[in-house]
């Protein structure tokens, strides 16, 4: 604990932080058996039963040819069929479980924005009918999320949107572009700022792709958007994995993508964003890496194949399950239980000071490479995990008391 404090004065603020260490079990006594706990930690959020985590790809196709997509677009949408196939299993499912998580992904969901409208607005009436809490998300381009759609997607319950804008228009439209090749930035940069004043409730996260390319035009890219809709807006920034002409951790020094996203975490913060950041980024108690790992967690492709992992192809012959038209679940044994069950983690993880808050990385990982090696990758990691991965723990605990430090100055 010392060693990442060191540099850092000693003051209220690093008093204030040994006792968060405490309270959230960061910092333990010697006689507690840290293993036995994460290991019975880890089985509990794998067959928790209170949460149902449903991620719905109504097709596979887009109107976008980002440069870094990893997804292979294909024409495709959910057959009438399996939109009552999905509505069937979703009321037998949804009473099960205390609350249930609805996200719409693809491809471009708003392609879909039929079936996206029709099976939320039943997963929402079927939830309050029975005492479930609905949440209700979307991961969409925000090309097509017109003001008329947003006021429709929001009246359905969807109020929390994952929309993606990487940098200002120079360098977001050479990234992320139309299938003809036009820019995006400004369509997309109205629709969001339209979209947070449609509906005070909404809540954005707005993720910003970066490598080598735009990592400098992040600043620029905060300061425009109105300062009005700023606490909407929920900043995460992820680098961009992959091919090593495009990859971010290829091409740039982890010691500086630490120091830039903490830089950048701290300005968008001052800047009124909702930015979490710090110790708070990884929340105490965390029960697996990845919603991938849980029992009740399903990716149901437009065709009905069930997967596990969001990142992939979603080729048949990758499923884990199948939805049948008579609205029952097949789960396929093998392939299911390569993602719930075998073991928790790793050999090296069990020597890792990081494991309680990582809880053994990506299984797919994992189950795809070598075992040994770390399966913890930056990508859709919490802040903290990010810095864990560039190798910046201790820039982050320095930003998180700095931080505090100017909050208690401000107050006296």
């Amino acid at each position: 604990f010392r060693s990442l404090l060191d540099g850092v004065r000693p003051d209220e603020s690093t008093g204030s932080l040994f006792d968060a260490l405490v309270a959230q079990k960061y910092l333990v006594n010697d006689g507690v058996n840290e293993i036995d706990l994460i290991e019975a930690r880890k089985r509990a959020g794998i067959r928790d039963s209170n949460r149902l985590d449903v991620i719905v790809l109504p097709t596979l196709n887009c109107n976008f040819a980002c440069v870094y997509c990893y997804e292979v677009h294909r024409r495709s949408r959910m057959h009438p069929d399996m939109v009552e196939a999905l509505k069937a299993w979703l009321t037998a499912e949804i009473p099960l479980h205390k609350v249930v998580m609805l996200h719409w992904f693809g491809g471009e969901p708003l392609l879909q924005f039929g079936t996206v409208m029709s099976v939320s607005q039943h997963a929402k009436s079927i939830a309050e009918q029975n005492g479930t809490l609905a949440v209700l998300h979307i991961t969409t381009n925000g090309y097509l999320l017109t003001r008329n759609r947003a006021q429709e997607l929001t009246r359905a319950g969807i109020r929390d949107f994952q929309i993606t804008i990487d940098g200002p228009a120079e360098a977001h439209n050479k990234m992320r572009i139309l299938t003809d090749g036009g820019g995006t930035f400004h369509q997309v940069f109205e629709n969001v700022c339209s979209l947070a004043s449609v509906d005070e409730q909404v809540k954005v996260t707005l993720r910003i792709n970066f490598n080598h390319n735009n990592l400098e035009s992040i600043p620029e890219l905060l300061e425009l958007f109105p300062t009005a809709i700023r606490p909407q807006l929920r900043v995460v920034f992820e680098p961009i994995f992959g091919d090593c002409s495009l990859s971010a951790i290829s091409n740039v020094p982890l010691s500086e993508l630490s120091q830039k996203t903490s830089e950048y975490s701290e300005y968008a913060a001052t800047l009124g964003y909702d930015i979490t950041f710090g110790l708070s980024a990884v929340k105490p108690g965390k029960l697996v890496y990845c919603y991938a790992e849980r029992e009740h967690q399903y990716i149901i492709n437009f065709d009905g194949n069930v997967f596990k992992c969001s990142v992939g192809e979603f080729r048949s012959n990758e499923r884990v399950g199948r939805l049948l038209s008579n609205g029952r679940m097949e789960r396929c044994g093998s392939e299911w239980a390569s993602w719930t069950g075998g073991d928790l983690f790793s050999e090296k993880c069990y020597s890792c000071v990081y494991l309680p808050m990582c809880m053994g990385g990506c299984r797919k990982m994992r189950m795809q490479e070598d075992p040994q090696q770390c399966a913890l990758v930056a990508t859709n990691a919490s802040y903290l995990l990010k810095q864990v991965a560039f190798g910046g723990l201790q820039q982050a605990f320095r930003v998180q008391t700095s931080s505090s430090t100017k909050k208690t100055r401000s107050k006296q």
